[in-house]
């Protein structure tokens, strides 16, 4: 047998063990057709890595797109609890170095630790690996992944700090919540200038964040920092933060007074202050924000209280 038919007999049988043999997974074999037979190789090689009986084999596949040119995987989106497992430094994944979108969120990734080897995976614009269950520091080689728009580590139990900062000129969206990262994060942040969501809920530190820390990041639109401790200067009409926000979250945050912060936010179109203990009215000057429509609180306020817009949400 010739070396051209050999390569696509292994090929077939490679996309064959992918699918197992399901009748409804044929349906996207000619979608990974295009994919070159080493990135099949690798994808087989990753799949086999983990514990994935709980794995629909149709969503697998879909969640595999190569590039119809080069043959080259750029995006792989795993279903939730598709993966159980350690995730090793040595693992197939980081074979698949054109990728530019990834996301292995709600996945299983017992005991292990953020391999360093995702720093190879520099064509990367999109990386989400929430719900993990990672463990320990984000590496000093994501410095390398300086195409990322879009960072996600939220919910696992990373700890120390974020070495990310200098090379991320990309990033606009950022979401590090339900981690016990140390306080010395929210400096660097502060620096990442792109961003335009940002979404820091829990963070587990222990001192009041200070909202004015975000104030050279012009472009943000939306901010979440619900479950920490927030400074109350930094809540003043006269705080120093970014005036473009169009949704602020502060749940959980035991804020007791109604914050004048929003006199100043006149573009701020969503407020959550659920899960606090506010007492008394409701500022007169709340109603004259000119795009404020949903107001999330579990707290009865006395007074009137009309939006401009009838969309209003009370939970």
């Amino acid at each position: 047998m010739s070396e051209s038919r050999l390569r696509l007999h292994f090929h077939f049988l490679s996309l064959l063990l992918l699918c197992c043999v399901s009748p409804s997974s044929f349906a996207v074999i000619k979608d990974l057709v295009a994919c070159l037979p080493s990135q099949i190789q690798a994808l087989t090689q990753f799949k086999s890595e983990f514990d994935s009986h709980s794995c629909n084999q149709t969503d697998y596949l879909n969640g595999v797109w190569c590039d119809y040119t080069t043959g080259e995987v750029t995006k792989l989106q795993l279903p939730s609890g598709c993966l159980t497992g350690v995730l090793r430094h040595n693992s197939s994944l980081f074979e698949l170095h054109h990728l530019r979108y990834l996301d292995l969120s709600h996945n299983n990734f017992i005991s292990s630790s953020l391999p360093s080897e995702f720093g190879n995976l520099n064509k990367l614009e999109v990386l989400f690996l929430s719900s993990n269950g990672f463990l320990g520091q984000v590496p000093s080689a994501f410095r390398n992944l300086t195409l990322l728009t879009k960072l996600d580590l939220s919910h696992n139990d990373l700890t120390g700090g974020f070495p990310l900062v200098q090379n991320l000129t990309k990033l606009k969206t950022l979401s590090l919540g339900d981690n016990h990262f140390d306080g010395q994060i929210l400096q660097p942040i502060s620096k990442l200038i792109t961003l335009k969501y940002l979404y820091l809920s829990f963070l587990n530190i222990s001192f009041p964040i200070d909202l004015r820390l975000f104030s050279s990041l012009k472009l943000l639109l939306r901010l979440d920092v619900s479950g920490n401790s927030i400074s109350q200067a930094s809540l003043s009409s006269h705080s120093d933060i970014p005036l473009n926000l169009e949704f602020l979250a502060l749940s959980g945050c035991d804020i007791r007074e109604f914050p004048n912060i929003f006199k100043i936010l006149r573009n701020i179109k969503g407020i959550d202050l659920s899960q606090n203990r506010i007492k008394g009215k409701v500022p007169e000057w709340l109603g004259n924000l000119p795009r404020l429509s949903i107001m999330y609180s579990q707290t009865v306020f006395k007074g009137n209280f009309l939006f401009h817009h009838s969309r209003s949400t009370t939970c």
